[in-house]
């Protein structure tokens, strides 16, 4: 069964090979699933089921650029992610809790510049590649490697992602997710609408970080040309490298601390927050 169902994937990826005019994407959605995305050079998309869950059963389909793996959880079906004793189970309506283990599990291979939207209880792992754009709506929990070019996370839910290094990132959440990753050598965008933290372990371009809602945002290290802060809430935005010119503008209780600055600080406070600057 397995050897059939990996032969009607090829087939879809074949096609989409032949009939794509821009670049291959991926759309992973109401699913429960383990996903290992593997970036190759290659032009197409290849889905390959490694273990199966007959109680989740997977479609594979093809629309325009874009191959879709559905696991066809609508109407609320996926009741959230849960970790007790760091075992992940997932409940769903009508199947009940699912373990970790007991998820079907696909391995994908794509494109070095991998393009992603996820939804529902997807939990990946993306390896080297030149260039990521990740969108994860739900509960899932994702792992990047090192990528070469520019890193784009987009969390929306409760999941989260971990990520190694980049020559350029883009970081946003909407709810509590978390988002990590370590040095960024260029430029870094990061935003906040929500009570999600995200944390970098270094920059060495312009910071530019937004946040409306509770979270917090850290940069641990690095060296930044310009660091740009908007603050609407009580989020915290901590920098503790070098900064540049430092423009900070909060509205509310937030708190805004960079540890060394060279060059000319603007800032302007509405609230109770405040604007620490070398202490």
């Amino acid at each position: 069964m397995r050897a059939l169902t990996t032969l009607a994937v090829l087939a879809i990826a074949s096609t989409a090979a032949g009939a794509a005019a821009a670049a291959p994407s991926l759309k992973i959605k109401d699913a429960v699933v383990r996903v290992v995305i593997i970036p190759e050079n290659r032009p197409d998309v290849k889905v390959e089921f490694l273990t199966t869950n007959a109680a989740l059963p997977l479609t594979v389909s093809q629309d325009g650029d874009q191959v879709v793996v559905d696991g066809d959880l609508k109407m609320n079906r996926i009741n959230g992610c849960n970790s007790r004793n760091g075992k992940v189970t997932v409940r769903v309506r009508g199947v009940g809790e699912v373990s970790y283990d007991n998820f079907p599990q696909v391995a994908i291979r794509m494109p070095m510049n991998v393009k992603v939207q996820a939804g529902g209880a997807v939990f990946g792992d993306i390896g080297r590649s030149d260039s990521v754009e990740l969108g994860n709506a739900g509960c899932g929990d994702w792992t990047i490697a090192n990528t070469k070019g520019k890193l784009e996370v987009a969390q929306a839910g409760s999941g989260g992602a971990k990520a190694g290094t980049s020559s350029q990132a883009e970081f946003s959440i909407a709810g509590s997710g978390d988002v990590s990753a370590q040095a960024v050598t260029g430029d870094l965008e990061t935003n906040i609408a929500g009570s999600g933290d995200i944390w970098v372990a270094s920059v060495n371009g312009k910071f530019e970080a937004n946040i409306a809602g509770s979270g917090n945002i850290t940069v641990a290290g690095g060296r930044s040309r310009a660091v740009d802060v908007s603050v609407m809430g009580s989020g915290d935005v901590t920098f503790n490298g070098e900064a540049a010119d430092v423009d900070v503008s909060v509205m509310g209780s937030g708190d805004v601390k960079v540890a060394r600055a060279t060059g000319p600080v603007k800032k302007h406070v509405g609230g109770s927050g405040d604007v620490i600057i070398g202490q």
